[in-house]
């Protein structure tokens, strides 16, 4: 075990990209695939994690990738093509033969198995799914069927149960047999005759229980279990809650039907999170780096033409304004001023509303303190920076007057970029579109229409005092 571990050390020292040694690692791999001396190879990745392979494949060609992965052992392909990105998972997919995936999926639990197939086209996804036994089909067709980003997509289907009625001394025998197929076990779930969930038995409890006691003697009944067609979301949001590492899920009679562990909830907040990030950006959830230039404009032109209506909506404030400007040069240099800070404050409320609604701190309940918060917020920080900017103006113009409009139309559109910040992607939500798709574009585009709007409108107002 020890040489193990000091194996799988060096070789992560060795891909380490960092390391000035990686580009000659890399290139020996090459040569050794090039000269198909697999002896070589097997040396070079000894101590490799099927994780640090999938690393490898960066920086290779799609046949040595496809090389590489055959020389390792089938529990290892299943493993590194859990761990590839998606769109290399999808081209990947593509060019394994039927055969070579259906070997692939024996050593995987069924929700890992449902991620793969679900990344091939329907006609090759049915061949592969011929290819299996009919139990395993059968499963793997019945949890394909539910919803996607559902609770029912996201278990495994690879469970340990005991009947209540039965005594400890049955339940380990029982628990025993599903042992050899399960990768971990963290409970033993208890069901009735009907399979009906009725409470859990953690595993250490059962084998440190005298043989003869009754299971539902040792059940805890406060078990946490999830309906099928519940979102992943909100699976993830009660796993980080209460401290879980796994839990049941059940069908419309109650009856365990599979289990949610703690690693698949992992993987839930990874994407959840670099799905907010890309939305609020205007890119798609799906762009990765090794996306196509062409794919990437497509996704990414329509948001940027919705931007653009919004900056010709800013403009036509501020050719509203054209005669101020003219006789007021002044104000065109301190226009993005006041819009941009108003925008930075507005996505700062966006950012915290959104992620205290991703985490379930934020709902209908208690959306009135979150925008309240905000609001005042953005008036201590307009009062803040309108006094700073005022004194700034005031000793670099000399002109009182205009520190004044520019301090002013700071404070409001810093007030207003708080409300609208905090209150759209709560509007959003209401209207059952992900906040994080629209709310920066309306709060941009809000705050450079109101920034402009006040900054020019005080000084068409003041305009004598500022000439």
């Amino acid at each position: 075990m020890e040489e193990e571990r000091k194996k799988e050390s060096e070789f992560r020292i060795k891909i380490d990209r960092e390391s000035d040694s990686y580009e000659e690692f890399v290139e020996q791999i090459k040569s050794s695939i090039e000269a198909k001396d697999q002896s070589h190879l097997k040396s070079l990745l000894d101590g490799a994690h099927p994780a640090d392979v999938v690393t490898l494949f960066k920086d290779l060609e799609r046949e040595e990738e496809l090389y590489l992965f055959r020389l390792l052992s089938i529990e290892d392909q299943a493993y590194s093509l859990i761990k590839m990105e998606e769109e290399t998972l999808e081209s990947f997919l593509e060019e394994l033969s039927v055969d070579e995936i259906s070997k692939t999926l024996s050593h995987i639990e069924t929700d890992e198995t449902t991620y793969l197939l679900s990344y091939l086209p329907s006609a090759k996804r049915e061949l592969v799914l011929a290819n299996l036994s009919k139990t395993d089909s059968f499963e793997i067709r019945s949890q394909l069927g539910f919803r996607e980003y559902s609770a029912g997509r996201l278990m495994s289907k690879d469970f340990a149960t005991v009947s209540i009625t039965d005594n400890v001394r049955k339940g380990i025998i029982n628990v025993r047999k599903k042992a050899k197929e399960i990768e971990d076990i963290y409970q033993i779930y208890v069901t009735n005759e009907d399979g009906v969930l009725e409470g859990f038995i953690p595993l250490k409890d059962l084998f440190l229980t005298p043989i003869n006691t009754k299971i539902a003697k040792i059940t805890n009944f406060s078990v946490f279990a999830f309906h099928y067609d519940v979102d992943q979301e909100e699976v993830a949001n009660t796993f980080k809650k209460y401290d879980l590492v796994s839990a049941a899920v059940t069908d419309d009679l109650g009856r365990i039907i599979g289990r949610i562990t703690v690693d698949d909830v992992l993987e839930i907040v990874e994407e959840e999170a670099s799905e907010d990030i890309l939305l609020m950006a205007g890119v798609s959830e799906d762009e990765r780096l090794s996306t196509p230039i062409l794919q990437s404009v497509k996704r990414r032109i329509i948001w940027l033409n919705v931007n653009l209506l919004t900056a010709f909506v800013s403009s036509s404030v501020v050719a509203f304004f054209e005669d101020t400007i003219s006789k007021i040069v002044v104000l065109a240099t301190l226009m993005p001023i006041v819009a941009g800070l108003g925008g930075n404050a507005g996505t700062q409320s966006v950012t915290v509303v959104i992620r205290n609604i991703a985490t379930g701190d934020l709902s209908f309940s208690n959306w009135w303190d979150a925008v309240r918060k905000e609001f005042t917020i953005g008036v201590l920080n307009g009062l803040a920076l309108g006094t700073v900017t005022f004194s700034m103006i005031y000793l670099v113009k000399g002109n009182l007057t205009l520190g004044l409009v520019v301090g002013t139309a700071m404070l409001v559109n810093m007030m207003v970029a708080s409300l609208v910040g905090s209150l759209v992607p709560i509007l959003l939500k209401g209207m059952k579109i992900d906040p994080a798709i629209a709310s920066s574009i309306f709060v941009t585009a809000t705050t450079d229409v109101c920034g402009f709007f006040f900054f020019l409108g005080l000084a068409t107002v003041f305009a004598k005092y500022l000439v």
